[in-house]
């Protein structure tokens, strides 16, 4: 829809190549696979409007993967390939095998054309529990950079014993510079294996906000994953007041 809007002011060529349209902020590409939401995350100031830049030449080829004719088509392939790898994760695929093209066709519409509940008619299923049990593992990506490799694990959301796994556990196990163990407090659920604390320059966000890092990973991926069924967490340098 955004390169629709300017196809009247932008050229089919420049300097003879074809028009590649791409976005960035203060010099830095933005990847178009990752929700607008991480890439505010990796990359903003905190500040709205988010003012970007439009680009139509010089594609960073070796920053951004390239988009062929049918740029719809492959945005949609790939938040697809997400959904279902978030499901194999969750539920050895046992959901999202079950689905039928047309409400992958559904999940995708809903997303793409703003209309929640007919995302939500489909994407609720792949949130649900299997047999009341938690997740088998936890699909979540931290991102340090936008353009370095991310970390995906496996990471299961409660030990043999029946411990809740945390967000401060998660990172101690895979990003240990951004927590401190400390002892749990009376007011912290039995349930929770141990407690964390962020350290002073490490600072962890998802979907915009610094969740407790004594929140257990199971529900903060309920409610917290990002549409393609991921858990984005983002860690940054925290700024020093001045």
């Amino acid at each position: 829809p955004v390169g629709r809007h300017y196809n009247s002011a932008v050229p089919t060529e420049v300097n003879g190549q074809p028009t590649e349209m791409w976005y960035s902020y203060r010099g830095i590409p933005l990847k178009w696979h990752l929700p607008v939401g991480v890439l505010f995350d990796l990359v903003g100031d905190g500040s709205l409007p988010w003012q970007l830049d439009i680009h139509i030449s010089e594609f960073p080829a070796d920053k951004i993967q390239r988009l062929g004719t049918n740029v719809e088509e492959e945005v949609k392939t790939s938040f697809i390939h997400n959904v279902k790898e978030a499901g194999w994760i969750k539920h050895r695929g046992l959901v999202t095998s079950a689905l039928r093209p047309e409400q992958f066709n559904q999940l995708w519409r809903g997303l793409h054309r703003d209309k929640f509940d007919d995302f939500w008619m489909i994407n609720h299923r792949l949130m649900e529990h299997i047999d009341n049990t938690p997740y088998r593992f936890i699909p979540f990506r931290i991102y340090i950079d936008m353009h370095q490799r991310f970390i995906q694990k496996s990471f299961k959301p409660m030990t043999e014993d029946g411990k809740l796994t945390t967000l401060g556990q998660l990172l101690s196990c895979f990003y240990p510079e951004a927590v401190i163990e400390e002892e749990p407090t009376e007011q912290e659920s039995p349930d929770i294996l141990k407690s964390y604390s962020a350290t002073d320059n490490i600072c962890v966000k998802i979907q915009g906000i610094e969740a407790p890092f004594n929140t257990p990973i199971q529900w903060l991926s309920e409610h917290l994953s990002h549409a393609d069924n991921f858990l984005y967490i983002i860690i940054q340098q925290r700024k020093q007041k001045s």
